[in-house]
């Protein structure tokens, strides 16, 4: 019980510690990238186990699991490991666009605003395994378009900000109250953690609908212990998105439970699984300590269900649930499990696909996978140990920075030169085309070749002074051009 009274807080100790022991040890790295020496994303190996009929790109947000697998974060970013933030790869595994944050980033995901296309994710602070901070809109430039910032107070939640088609926001918050805990071993006013739900407009940023767990959920609910000094984290919400046009669906992790409530009167239209489940739940439905619950069409529901901290099941799964609301009823529709049998003790997402895939971020455990419609693995992807992502996405998304393509040359050894070129966060580049000449004015195309990986590497012997990159699409129309430079 000692480990279950964490629950929801493992893995989510920040602020950093900035104690001596934690002081960095400087150490000479080489760069990652000539072209961007500022970024040094974690490495993603990805596995194409299957034939993969999926578009889009995947979408993480790398960080390190801190100090209880006996990692120090701040060391280990500042020794090479890796910097945290929000990363887009192929399917490959090709870096696509990575963006270092010195707030711990989630839910990087694209999402539609305003009928257009956007990039979303929360970041902030996380103190206790709750969230403080923003959620942040970006345009196809990767321009802050808007920024969501709730309740001064409160703030944002790490947990979830979804976007609806009516031009608002649905985020998770925490706010903090006193209650008698003295049933539960606490006293007559203990600190209790209120699960909150907002619906803000977007544009204005103005609260339209609150919700409240404390006013709806009892105690009671919950399968884990006080445990004194600590807010009692009895509910712990960690997913809201809209069920149908009248409705919410929100996932509890502390109480093992889903709950459609209505989005005008806040009141609880059915609990799924948990202490007071209204349905019957059929063999295999069954989920403990769960993430990510999603209306998919028609009567079915994703999620992704963690079964520990601490384990009440042999692995994790990613799980498709029918929902039978007029007996009351729940089936298993689909299981899907990783063959390392892994067990994640907090964290974790369910995406299906268009094509019937199931796109599953494995949270704390550092991988991501594809399964398809019949259950086979087809993609598997991982990053170093002690690294994670809070959920995986795959998504299409297409981008043009307004940022120019970069440049790097470096003299070869044997009187040539090789051009580096990058662009950091470009979705349609195909080609690299280095021109050369005289002067910055007077630049003439000397080679083409194919991009290859995100920074391509180009052999160049020419007795021009001057080197510049463009960047071209398949039918080598230019999509940018980096400035111009000397050779060295």
């Amino acid at each position: 019980m000692a480990a279950l009274s964490g629950a929801g807080v493992i893995g989510y100790t920040w602020p950093r510690s900035k104690s001596k022991a934690n002081q960095v040890i400087k150490t000479v790295l080489l760069p990652q990238f000539h072209s961007r020496p500022d970024l040094d994303p974690m490495k993603a190996h990805i596995t194409n186990i299957g034939p993969l009929d999926s578009s889009g790109l995947i979408f993480l947000t790398p960080s390190i699991v801190p100090a209880q697998r006996g990692v120090n974060e701040q060391l280990a970013v500042q020794s090479g490991l890796g910097q945290e933030g929000l990363m887009i790869l192929d399917q490959t595994g090709e870096l696509i666009w990575f963006e270092p944050l010195p707030h711990f980033p989630t839910n990087l995901r694209v999402q539609s605003y305003a009928g257009a296309p956007v990039l979303t994710y929360w970041r902030g602070d996380i103190t206790g395994g709750t969230g403080k901070g923003v959620g942040v809109i970006l345009d196809t430039s990767y321009r802050e378009i808007a920024i969501i910032n709730g309740d001064s107070a409160i703030g944002v939640d790490l947990h979830d900000f979804t976007l609806t088609a009516n031009g608002t926001a649905l985020i998770t918050a925490y706010a903090n109250r006193t209650m008698d805990l003295r049933n539960f071993g606490g006293g007559k006013s203990d600190p209790v953690f209120d699960s909150m739900v907002q619906e803000i407009d977007v544009a204005s940023g103005r609260v339209i609908f609150e919700w409240h767990s404390l006013d709806h959920i009892d105690l009671a609910e919950t399968h884990i212990p006080y445990r004194k000094g600590m807010p009692f984290d009895y509910f712990h919400v960690n997913s809201v998105s809209l069920d149908d046009e009248n409705n919410l669906l929100v996932s509890a992790r502390n109480t093992w439970a889903l709950y459609k409530i209505n989005r005008t009167s806040g009141n609880v239209v059915w609990r799924l699984g948990g202490k007071k489940s209204d349905f019957t739940m059929g063999p295999g439905t069954n989920f403990h300590w769960q993430h990510h619950a999603t209306r998919l069409a028609g009567t079915q529901i994703s999620l992704f269900d963690d079964g520990a901290t601490p384990q009440e099941e042999p692995e994790s799964r990613a799980l498709i649930l029918d929902v039978d609301e007029q007996n009351m009823v729940v089936s298993l529709v689909k299981s899907f499990t990783h063959p390392a049998k892994l067990l994640a003790p907090y964290e974790g997402s369910a995406q299906v696909l268009p094509n019937g895939h199931m796109f599953v971020g494995w949270g704390a455990e550092p991988y991501f996978s594809e399964f398809d419609a019949n259950g086979q693995m087809v993609l598997d992807g991982r990053f170093p140990t002690n690294d994670q992502s809070y959920r995986s996405f795959r998504m299409p998304w297409s981008a043009v920075p307004t940022t120019a393509p970069d440049i790097a040359v470096l003299a070869d050894s044997v009187g040539g030169s090789t051009v580096y070129a990058s662009w950091n966060g470009a979705t349609g580049i195909r080609l690299w085309q280095v021109l050369a000449g005289p002067s910055a004015s007077r630049m003439r195309p000397i080679v083409v070749i194919p991009k290859s990986h995100f920074e391509t590497a180009i052999t160049v012997h020419t007795k021009e002074t001057y080197v510049a990159v463009a960047a071209l699409d398949e039918s080598h129309t230019e999509l940018g051009r980096s400035k111009t430079v000397k050779f060295v």
